[in-house]
């Protein structure tokens, strides 16, 4: 087979050596890489909300526990996190010695969620309404991104045979739109 004279020249002043800026570093995302000391991931998504992703996250998660396999659950969703809820935790995180978060445990399970990093807001018993220094995460696209890395990458979670991760209905919609589109 004869080589074809005009590659050649169109490959003539590309560098030879390197790699090419990645996808994710074109868009000042972060590198993908695994999560410290877990075996597998379980993903619980669905692109409607109020359909109990959150409980059925919490349900296997609690299952796998209680069948002795070490387990924790992420709450993913950073506007209105569910988990601290459903788990009857609440209080902050402390940091371990190498600045990591350590998980909060109840039911033999390890969990980290948004809900133990913002301030707690108590609704009035009364109205059911909020007090009024209350204020709303009003995040978008990369921020809500690098939150979430650092939730998956800066928590000590020790030795995991299954992470849990409750997904928001935005995150199911938007991985189920770029989908569609590729």
């Amino acid at each position: 087979m004869l080589a074809s004279p005009t590659r050649g020249a169109a490959m003539r002043g590309l560098p030879r050596s390197g790699t090419p800026p990645s996808f994710r570093s074109r868009r000042n995302l972060p590198e993908k890489r695994k999560i410290r000391d877990v075996k597998k991931v379980v993903a619980v998504s669905s692109a409607k909300g109020g359909v109990g992703k959150s409980t059925i996250a919490v349900n296997l998660a609690l299952s796998f526990a209680r069948r002795g396999i070490k387990t924790g659950i992420l709450d993913t969703d950073i506007f209105g996190p569910s988990i601290p809820t459903l788990l009857n935790l609440s209080g902050e995180p402390r940091l371990d010695e190498n600045n990591c978060l350590v998980p909060l445990t109840n039911y033999g399970l390890k969990s980290m969620s948004m809900g133990y990093l913002l301030p707690q807001t108590q609704a009035d018993s009364t109205t059911g309404e909020l007090p009024m220094d209350t204020t709303p995460i009003s995040w978008r696209g990369l921020m809500v991104t690098k939150a979430m890395h650092q939730l998956l990458h800066s928590v000590s979670w020790g030795p995991l045979d299954v992470l849990i991760l409750d997904l928001p209905q935005e995150l199911a919609m938007s991985s189920s739109q770029s989908t569609k589109k590729s």
